[in-house]
């Protein structure tokens, strides 16, 4: 590894002295050579993406100082995906996996950086947070409605320097169609294989001063009864004779997604309600329940005000508020399970309780958080863009629990324990007592235009947490116009992740536990990457990286069954990211992408468990017709490595395959079929072991949908 790390380190630094006269020199470039620049490049970069996310502004994809990507609502479209997640792994260098712990949540592993949580994701919905301070991912059971999304960015990578904890590997901010979008209405429905049935609207008015909007997505599936596993945990702590095993994992889900806009000239508002209804994969401790059911509901309301000071300085003042509750039942362990309720001297149990109806427990959530913002654009003094941003968040967590274990529900002397359920609320028995948090953070950051073909970005955030304490992340980047058709970057950035509430201060749970003496996570990046233009149909990129992250927080398993948080050590990785797209014929558009990614503790030696070493992907999208559109994406995910205690076999590589064709029947109406998994391919994410077989991915499945467009 060193030999291959201190080679890539010496890539990275070579950027440095690579024509270095130019960016020492004096030079008395300005405004009009620039612009002289940007139009020699039309060719190339005329009709490319732009994004927001890499810096706050509006940035073309090849000069943001970020590796970047932008997913349109007509690519959603064409692929006929069924979850934003079946979107994101299309994402070169992300990876899809179900959690481990938490119910089968889909994870991202970006660059070998994951845990069961995955809090070290930012995800954003038009630019508000979806992190849920209990555990500091994603509100759980999080989706949203791909039919009502206008468009996806994404940055691999810290992003702490513009959006403070949580940006740690990477920074998604999903944003749906409203006042800046183009007029118009269209509706539609879905059906297909799981008993998979949807519907949306979209109303977009955005010709007037008074704009509006008004967005609603309706999805429900069973999901695939034939995910079936033959083990549990209940086979795990041999008592397989009470487990559910075989049987299939629970992945029902319904969803209900909403959201609204409104602007009139500088002032905007906003409101989103999303509700979801679904099972809990494998269960809450890995042993499988048909029992089991969550609900999440999340409102979002925003307001601000935009206006021009002078020609030079823009301000936008906006007020936040949300609350997010989560509602379980768990059957945690199945009925005639028994738990050890008296020990001897020697701490070996000698009496036990049976629970003739299982260990059940509703844990409760309801958070609220709102919060302020004020950003500022200067541009007054030549060749700077300066954005200035100072904010406040407050964060409220009050927990309620109801459960049939544990101390002041039983006494010691039951030797069977039904399933009525006691309220722990406002005892020290609940599993975790009401928490609060205050942010504070100010940002500043500086696009510098050193040259016509120089410009580097200098930024740094200070954030300030209640119960934790403060925190500075900078990041700086160069970006420089190599030549008409290439783009180099040379990329730094640091970024931290606060530890959750569940983390700190999770008790009496029956899985998990917390650990108030916990550090925050901490993640230095250095990247390099090339944007090349070979012709006006064929473009190259190219990423290389390194990074070094310190106390990743994950939950370590004891001898009791219970997993206690801890900053479990060191880890570095370092890898290589390669897309290219051609457009082989005016009908016909080609996208391969490869990545490549070593990652391990330092501490042990070992490889990171579970994260795919390589992945490689190719897209094909051909209008067969002027009427006709087909789309076909195949994966191969590789190279996933075991814990060096877990000694079960390897985890099998596999490749994936959906085809999608799309016909517009006339200028209204559209329909679209698509299969997914189209070889049946018998396909595994790991599992924690506890689940012996891994867990099988979905079967080989059809979906039809009809749209109309007024």
């Amino acid at each position: 590894m060193t030999l291959t790390r201190n080679l890539l380190i010496s890539a990275l630094m070579a950027a440095l002295t690579i024509n270095s006269p130019l960016l020492l020199a004096e030079t008395d470039s300005n405004e009009e050579l620039a612009d002289e620049f940007d139009e020699s490049l039309e060719d190339f970069y005329g009709d490319e993406d732009f994004i927001s996310i890499a810096t706050g502004t509006k940035k073309a994809i090849h000069m943001a100082p970020s590796v970047a990507t932008v997913i349109t609502a007509e690519q959603i479209s064409i692929m006929g995906a069924n979850s934003i997640y079946d979107v994101l792994e299309t994402v070169t260098g992300i990876h899809i996996s179900p959690s481990n712990l938490d119910r089968m949540k889909p994870n991202f592993s970006i660059r070998g950086i994951h845990t069961a949580e995955n809090p070290q994701t930012l995800l954003l919905v038009n630019g508000k947070s979806t992190t849920y301070e209990y555990n500091g991912s994603r509100w759980q059971k999080f989706d949203i409605g791909l039919n009502l999304i206008e468009r996806i960015e994404v940055i691999r990578g810290p992003g702490s320097a513009i959006y403070g904890a949580d940006a740690f590997s990477g920074v998604i901010n999903i944003i749906t169609k409203g006042v800046n979008s183009i007029s118009g209405t269209d509706f539609g429905v879905k059906i297909g294989s799981f008993n998979t049935k949807s519907s949306w609207l979209n109303y977009v008015n955005s010709n007037e001063t008074l704009k509006y909007s008004f967005n609603a997505q309706w999805i429900k599936t069973e999901g695939d009864l034939d995910r079936v596993i033959q083990t549990d945990a209940m086979h795990y702590m041999g008592l397989g004779e009470l487990s559910n095993a075989p049987g299939a994992l629970d992945t029902r889900l319904e969803s209900i997604d909403l959201h609204t806009q409104l602007s009139y000239k500088g002032f905007y508002a906003s409101a989103w309600y999303l509700k979801s209804r679904g099972g809990t994969g494998a269960g809450a401790a890995q042993a499988l329940s048909s029992s089991d059911i969550e609900t999440t509901e999340a409102i979002t309301l925003a307001s601000g005000y935009k206006w021009n000071i002078s020609p030079a300085v823009e301000m936008d003042f906006s007020l936040h508020y949300q609350t997010y509750d989560d509602d379980t039942y768990f059957v945690i362990f199945p009925p005639g399970m028994a738990l050890p309720r008296q020990f001897n001297d020697q701490g070996i149990p000698t009496a036990f309780t049976v629970f003739t109806d299982g260990v059940i427990g509703q844990p409760i959530a309801h958070e609220k958080y709102y919060g302020t913002n004020l950003v500022s654009h200067f541009s007054a003094f030549e060749h700077h863009k300066i954005r200035m941003e100072a904010g406040y968040r407050y964060s409220e967590s009050k927990p309620e629990e109801f459960k049939n274990f544990g101390p002041s529900i039983l006494d010691g002397s039951e030797e069977f324990k039904d399933g009525t359920l006691t309220n722990v609320r406002g005892t020290p028995y609940i599993y975790m007592l009401d928490q609060d948090r205050e942010l504070y953070f100010l940002t500043l950051q500086d696009e510098w235009r050193l040259a016509a073909d120089w410009e580097m970005t200098a930024g740094l955030r200070y954030d300030h947490y209640s119960d934790f304490g403060g925190t500075i992340n900078p990041r700086l980047a160069l970006v420089w116009q190599t030549q008409h058709n290439l783009t180099t970057k040379l990329l730094y950035g640091h970024a931290f992740r606060a530890p959750s509430f569940q983390e700190l201060y999770a008790i009496n749970n029956p899985v998990v536990l917390g650990n108030e003496n916990l550090e925050p996570e901490k993640i230095q990046t250095t990247e390099l990457a090339f944007d090349y233009r070979l012709n006006f149909d064929l473009k190259f990129m190219v990423n290389l990286y390194y990074y070094q992250s310190e106390d990743l927080i994950t939950f370590v398993a004891n001898s009791d069954g219970t997993s206690v948080a801890q900053n479990a050590g060191n880890q570095d990785g370092y890898g290589a990211e390669f897309e290219t797209h051609w457009q082989a014929l005016e009908s016909l558009h080609l996208k391969a992408s490869y990545a490549w990614q070593h990652s391990e503790n330092i501490d042990s030696n070992e490889d990171i468990a579970d994260a795919p070493g390589q992945t490689f992907s190719v897209n094909v999208d051909w209008d067969l017709t002027e009427n006709t559109k087909l789309h076909i994406d195949s994966r191969w995910i590789t190279n996933r490595k075991r814990l060096a205690s877990d000694s079960r076999e390897a985890i099998e590589d596999y490749n994936w395959t959906n085809i999608s064709a799309s016909y517009k029947i006339s200028n209204n109406w559209s329909t679209q079929l698509t299969i997914r998994n189209v070889f049946n391919t018998s396909a595994f994410e790991p599992s924690d072991g506890q689940i012996k077989g891994d867990y099988p991915l979905e079967t080989r499945g059809y979906w039809l949908n009809i749209n109309y467009i007024l």
